[in-house]
């Protein structure tokens, strides 16, 4: 979430401290605009960018942001652009002003504005999103075995190539697993996105699905969420995504584990001389992508 901060240059460190408490207490991403206060045409251009670009303007002790008249024309501006305010201050920020940050993060309102149907329709609607989330999930299984495939096959030919390459030309032989090593670490940094991509979007599907069952007499998924403790309690319910994202990450260990094993085999068999730049380079490669991939 892109917000401006307005403050003074002394609040700075408790202002950023405070932001920091409120994103890992309310699980919000926050990126705020922080400009250094100057008074400059060059200032007031970008104050006024960093205005128009953001989300929401956050004001870190107001009182002490009116005595400024850097910080004054910053909120007068944020007026005049119409952008949410929120109040912050070092001395415990008002729960309301950050259920009000929480809000606009999660488009609650606007979200809520979408359910005006009633009757059949929304009925209808129900049953829509229902079939929805069931071709998500069917979509959601065959991308796994694509990868799972993909990978699979990756990884024997890979096998099939270096054994090859190893009658031939040690070089050819690790230059192909490098290379095949690089791809099946890309195609599982991908798988892993992906994965989180669907389980997002389906955790939205099912936000949907709740809302509309407000307006039914029996609210049986919202009573199934009940029964498995809200997400809540691990020992009653694990994520599918969090524990779906454990296998390309054991896959990237394992080809990052073949690459690496087959490198300190080539140097340890006499090889040094010819592979030593090479394996550098490479390695540092595969250590970037997994480090990426972890992240």
């Amino acid at each position: 979430m892109k917000v401006f901060l307005i403050h003074r240059f002394v609040s700075r460190k408790a202002a950023l401290a405070c932001i920091k408490r409120i994103t890992k207490s309310e699980h919000i991403s926050i990126d705020p605009t922080v400009l250094d206060s100057s008074g400059t045409e060059s200032w007031k251009l970008a104050a006024l960018a960093g205005i128009e670009e953001s989300e929401a303007v956050l004001i870190f002790n107001r009182d002490e942001c009116l005595k400024s008249v850097n910080a004054t024309w910053e909120i007068e501006k944020a007026q005049e652009l119409k952008r949410p305010v929120i109040l912050l201050s070092s001395e415990g920020s008002d729960q309301e002003e950050i259920r009000k940050l929480s809000d606009l993060y999660h488009y609650s309102e606007e979200f809520n504005s979408y359910f005006k149907g009633k009757g059949t329709e929304l009925e209808s609607l129900f049953k829509l999103m229902v079939e929805s989330s069931e071709q998500l999930i069917q979509r959601r299984q065959k991308m796994n075995a694509f990868f799972i495939t993909a990978i699979g096959s990756l990884m024997a030919i890979a096998g099939a190539l270096a054994k090859f390459g190893t009658n031939k030309s040690p070089t050819i032989s690790f230059i192909v697993l490098s290379f095949f090593g690089i791809t099946g670490l890309l195609l599982c940094n991908s798988w892993r996105k992906l994965i989180d991509n669907y389980g997002k979007l389906n955790s939205a599907k099912y936000k949907v699905i709740l809302k509309l069952e407000e307006s039914l007499s029996a609210q049986i998924f919202s009573a199934e969420w009940a029964a498995l403790g809200k997400g809540l309690r691990p020992q009653k319910y694990q994520s599918f995504t969090s524990s779906e994202n454990l296998v390309p990450l054991w896959f990237a260990l394992l080809i990052f584990s073949l690459v690496f094993f087959t490198s300190v085999w080539m140097i340890c068999a006499g090889n040094f001389l010819c592979f030593s730049a090479i394996n550098i380079l490479v390695l540092i490669g595969l250590i970037i992508f997994h480090r990426r991939l972890r992240d």
